[in-house]
């Protein structure tokens, strides 16, 4: 039975996400902490992308609507994957601005994910870390929760959508960088009307975190050295992170201006709800915020729940 309305309302979407944020969180944590590789696996598939496509179906949702099955083309496909290499550095930069943060307040804490030592380590990590989490996370976020609140406006699904994504990671380190992400995955998603332009540059933006990971740890930095320069009164650590800061904000800057006008080059796609043509800046802006706010009553939990593991990880 086909549901009559054509998107999720933003009600169910967030006790969807609820549930899902709480499975994750349970289930998830306890099969990542057995062996992380499974573990994601099981994150991805079976907490995240079967339960996603079986609600939809369970409530006669046409999943090429909701989730925008359309074809891409060859243009579009040559292109996502440039524009993902020069976002890169300022999800980073927005990542790095909250370690900052967190350094004045906190502790840093290293990142789960493991770096791969080896080719066939390599291997498994770019299938799990980048194919798995780009196909199922944006089927998820950029599929059904960017379509249920994309009824308050198209940017209004776009932002809600990118805030919900990043607070999914549940670690407070990794929080500006996935919402500055998912803003972008969310406009190319709509602007190309296909998913799967969100699944390219996901699995090309955590391909290329992966191949840094593992550059970066082949790069011989002395710890004590930078330590003893912080212990000399020379320059603080908190100085040191902010001047890093300014280098990565400049190239973050650059990078910034290059994605503008790839964004601009990229070749719209066909719609089949709204033609998408000369109007597409002017439907994007409109905000029609009209949501009852017992709807984001799931929504504040998850928020507790984000602060909660804040506390114990960071702060604590």
């Amino acid at each position: 039975m086909i549901n009559n309305d054509s998107r999720p309302s933003i009600l169910e979407s967030n006790l969807f996400y609820l549930f899902t944020a709480v499975i994750f969180l349970t289930l998830g944590a306890y099969s990542q902490s057995k062996d992380i590789y499974s573990g994601l696996l099981i994150t991805e598939y079976i907490i995240i992308l079967f339960p996603t496509i079986f609600y939809l179906k369970m409530r006669g949702y046409s999943l090429k609507k909701v989730l925008r099955l359309n074809k891409i083309t060859l243009k579009q496909a040559l292109i996502l994957p440039i524009i993902t290499i020069f976002s890169y550095p300022i999800g980073v930069f927005f990542n790095y601005l909250m370690i900052i943060v967190i350094n004045l307040f906190g502790k840093i804490n290293p990142t789960p994910i493991p770096t791969p030592e080896s080719t066939q380590e390599m291997i498994i990590g770019l299938f799990v870390i980048a194919i798995s989490a780009g196909i199922c996370e944006e089927i998820m976020f950029r599929g059904f929760m960017m379509k249920a609140y994309e009824k308050n406006g198209t940017m209004y699904g776009i932002i809600s959508s990118a805030i919900l994504f990043g607070l999914f990671h549940f670690n407070i380190q990794n929080l500006l960088g996935p919402i500055f992400l998912g803003i972008l995955f969310g406009y190319i998603v709509y602007k190309t009307n296909s998913i799967f332009s969100g699944i390219i540059t996901h699995i090309t933006n955590n391909s290329i975190a992966l191949v840094v990971s593992v550059l970066v740890s082949k790069v011989n930095i002395d710890p004590e050295a930078t330590s003893e320069i912080a212990a000399s009164g020379v320059i603080s650590d908190t100085a040191m992170m902010l001047i890093g800061a300014i280098g990565i904000g400049f190239i973050a800057i650059v990078s910034g201006v290059i994605v503008y006008f790839l964004l601009k080059l990229l070749p719209k796609g066909e719609s089949d709800e709204t033609v998408i043509d000369s109007d597409v800046e002017e439907e994007m802006l409109s905000i029609r915020p009209k949501t009852n706010i017992i709807a984001f009553l799931p929504i504040f939990v998850v928020l507790l729940l984000f602060g909660y593991m804040t506390y114990i990880y960071f702060i604590a």
